[in-house]
């Protein structure tokens, strides 16, 4: 009995042992560029920055867990034009022209889980995959609106821009994160991945009346400094 105690006393011991030989922690950084999809806009990504921690737990020779805390800036340009017909009378018309262009400026705190398949020992090239969870921290983003104002087809009357430096976005989103990238057997980790939200990210109705809110799609290059391990 008490060399079964024993045995399975040192069993778990190196089990754990194992599981923190192929524990590694450390910084991140990289560029980000940010766009909107499923949307009929014209957007201009803006390059951008995320840096934060990473965490890979170990399973086995080829197989890791990877989750992170980031904090990412996301940011794009677009210009969105509507008019509008009105028939004030048998003889009058009146259409109005409006130009809205957005400058966004966002800061999200992402926490991606990803799953790394290793070609290698825990090293070499790598695929990974994973659901990202993003919280928006910062917002300031801003909205210029021109209305121009035309009365039976005659010469436009542009109005002041009218600036909303609120422009509303969704609290949360949630995504989709695939990517590949390298390790080296000690130290540097560097990647490219991509994310697709599932949610719509624009709420502000007063600009984007036809459904233009799109969804997000960032892609990002980075590295990583990785300690622990084996």
């Amino acid at each position: 009995m008490k060399k079964i105690i024993v045995l399975g006393l040192f069993t778990i011991g190196l089990s754990a042992q194992s599981l923190q030989a192929q524990f590694l922690f450390g910084p991140q950084a990289g560029i980000s560029y940010a766009t909107l999809t499923g949307t009929d806009l014209s957007v201009n990504p803006k390059p951008e920055w995320h840096a934060g921690l990473l965490f890979d737990l170990g399973f086995g020779k080829h197989f890791s867990l990877q989750p992170s805390l980031l904090y990412s800036k996301r940011g794009y340009k677009y210009d969105y034009q509507t008019s509008t017909t009105t028939v004030v009378s048998s003889d009058t018309t009146i259409t109005t022209y409006t130009t809205a262009s957005v400058d966004a400026a966002l800061g999200y705190i992402d926490i991606p889980v990803l799953v790394n398949i290793y070609f290698g020992d825990h090293k070499g090239f790598m695929l990974n995959a994973g659901p990202q969870l993003s919280v928006l921290l910062t917002n300031q983003s801003v909205a210029t609106a021109t209305t121009t104002v035309s009365t039976n087809q005659g010469t436009p009357k542009t109005t002041d821009p009218e600036k909303e430096t609120e422009f509303k976005i969704n609290p949360t989103d949630v995504s989709l994160v695939a990517g590949i990238g390298y390790k080296l057997p000690k130290l540097l980790l560097v990647y490219v991945r991509a994310s697709t939200g599932f949610g719509k990210v624009q709420q502000d109705k007063t600009i984007l009346k036809d459904g233009n809110e799109g969804r997000n799609f960032t892609f990002e290059i980075g590295a990583a400094l990785t300690f622990g391990g084996k």
